[in-house]
């Protein structure tokens, strides 16, 4: 047991490793006194002992543990025990964005503008708040695995954006930290810092996460820095030709030398992406699951069609006509009992108030999500690595299927005419042979690079005539619920299902309440301030 284990015994259970940098090690472990996951960050020893140091890491930290947002991990409590000092945040099951731009290389632009967004809602936050992060950079940025959500963490060196450079004493211990690569020309000389420092480095951050690569290095921290202070980034059309010029410009922008040519705060970033219309539209969660319903549903058709056809042709060429349609007539039930319940659930979206444009564009915007999957995995090195080494290894196993087969027909023995006994061994040589080559089929025909079959069924039969005459049906003689969304365009797309009553009885909508918060928030602001 390490000596910090040992500080932190009956207050956590270290489980394992998450990473380690300059700033000390994160580990997965449990809060024995809540009973659950936190990842614990355990600052190096030379930092605790420095008392200046210590006391500032311990007052920010406090102040980051005040946040909540849903696009900040959140801070549950700073650790001192035994000369031995840590903090714990939420665990995100997920990666950071440099683990997932090392695993799947470049990624594609709309990715990018909603990672932006999300981020840039969170700085908002911050600096709202009076606090510049200081060290936005790949390796602060998680990505939720179940939702793609964005979350910064580590404001372990944040400040307050009114603390002076020349205050003594905790601003000024380590007043130049964060990382060169990503780190903006007026941190870099020690300068005052607001929120406009953490926009440079979100602008270069986006960078990374497009090329898969700093736009800044340089064999040294020295050569680094010099190079934030005097050279200019180049236009990130010319990097990359493909990114969309709306979020080129608000990148472009984010990274320019002088603070007062960039946006002048987080919002004006979020409200740039937000005309650009860059990020792909929210789709509910009732829309996703019909999804998924209705191309099992798909599939489930088709089959019984195949084993419909195949099963008729035996039932003519043999005379037991009936029990080679006994298959087709279970299968018959579990279809119509299938297409009964994505009738049922299309008519719940439906009686939600989706239109049936509504749950098309949802639809076609799930399977656009697949496409995009596939164009941003394609170029990637690994992943075409590992298909070559599928692919081989599917015809190594198509080629032992076949000879196989041809063993197992060589150990018949012929009783008669279109009579053949086969041995135990010949037997097992079939089956396997059979195996092999349904397991080869499908690893040659499922590649992460090409539209499977059954997401082309689904586009097909879903997003043709045959869909929306299914929806529209399914709606016939409903009345759509008060909370129905009202047109087809991206916003209407956000679930209806969130709504209320104000206090006359008056329906409030999603977008009624986000702007009523954001009031709030607003007035809370002003009066704290004034206070």
């Amino acid at each position: 047991m390490t000596d910090f284990e040992r500080a932190l015994e009956g207050r956590y259970r270290i489980e394992r490793e998450l990473g380690r940098g300059g700033m000390g090690a994160v580990y997965l472990a449990r809060d024995l006194t809540l009973d659950r996951s936190v990842a614990l960050k355990v600052l190096p020893p030379e930092f605790a002992r420095n008392s200046s140091l210590r006391e500032r890491f311990l007052r920010e930290t406090r102040t980051a543990a005040s946040f909540s947002h849903p696009n900040i991990v959140p801070v549950h409590s700073v650790e001192e025990h035994d000369g031995v000092l840590a903090f714990s945040m939420g665990f995100v099951e997920g990666e950071s964005l440099a683990e997932r731009v090392k695993r799947q290389g470049a990624l594609d632009p709309r990715t990018v503008a909603k990672l932006l967004t999300d981020v840039a809602y969170a700085l908002a936050y911050a600096h709202g708040r009076g606090v510049v992060h200081r060290d936005i950079k790949p390796d602060n940025i998680m990505i939720e695995r179940a939702t793609g959500r964005a979350l910064l963490m580590d404001f372990g060196i944040s400040r307050p954006i009114t603390a002076s450079v020349e205050t003594a004493g905790l601003t000024r211990v380590g007043e130049v930290v964060g990382t060169p690569e990503f780190m903006s020309p007026e941190q870099a000389t020690g300068d005052n810092v607001d929120g406009r420092s953490d926009l440079y480095s979100l602008g270069l951050v986006a960078l990374f996460a497009l090329m898969a690569r700093p736009v800044i290095t340089g064999d040294s921290t020295q050569q680094i820095i010099v190079k934030q202070l005097t050279e200019t980034i180049p236009p990130s059309r010319s990097l990359r030709p493909d990114i969309p010029a709306a979020l080129a410009d608000a990148i472009d922008v984010c990274v320019r030398k002088d603070p007062s040519e960039r946006f002048a705060n987080a919002e004006s970033l979020v409200e740039a992406l937000d005309r650009a219309q860059l990020a792909s539209p929210e789709i509910p969660l009732a829309i996703r699951l019909f999804a998924q319903e209705a191309g099992t549903l798909g599939l489930i058709l088709t089959f019984f069609i195949i084993i419909s056809w195949l099963m008729w042709r035996m039932s003519v060429e043999t005379e037991a006509a009936f029990d080679a349609l006994l298959p087709v007539i279970v299968l018959f039930g579990v279809a119509m009992t299938r297409v009964m319940q994505t009738n049922a659930e299309a008519r719940r979206l439906a009686m939600a108030g989706f239109s049936v444009p509504d749950v098309v564009k949802g639809m076609q915007g799930v399977v656009d999500e697949r496409e995009a999957v596939r164009a941003q995995v394609r170029p990637n090195v690994e992943v075409q690595g590992r298909r070559r080494r599928t692919v081989r290894m599917a015809l190594v196993m198509l080629l032992m299927s076949v000879v196989l087969f041809y063993g197992a027909l060589a150990s018949r023995v012929q009783l008669g005419p279109r009579q053949f006994r086969i041995g135990f061994g010949g037997t097992t040589m079939a089956i396997t042979s059979l195996i092999l080559l349904g397991v080869s089929l499908v690893l040659l025909i499922r590649s992460p690079f090409r539209m499977p079959v059954g997401e082309r069924l689904f586009r097909r039969i879903w997003l043709g005539a045959f869909g929306r005459w299914f929806l529209r049906r399914a709606a016939r003689r409903l009345r759509p619920s008060s909370t129905a969304s009202s047109g087809t365009t991206g916003p209407s797309l956000i679930a209806p299902a969130v709504s209320g009553t104000n206090g006359g009885g008056e329906k409030t909508s999603l977008h009624d309440l986000d702007r009523r918060v954001r009031e709030l928030e607003q007035w809370r602001r002003s009066h704290s301030g004034s206070a």
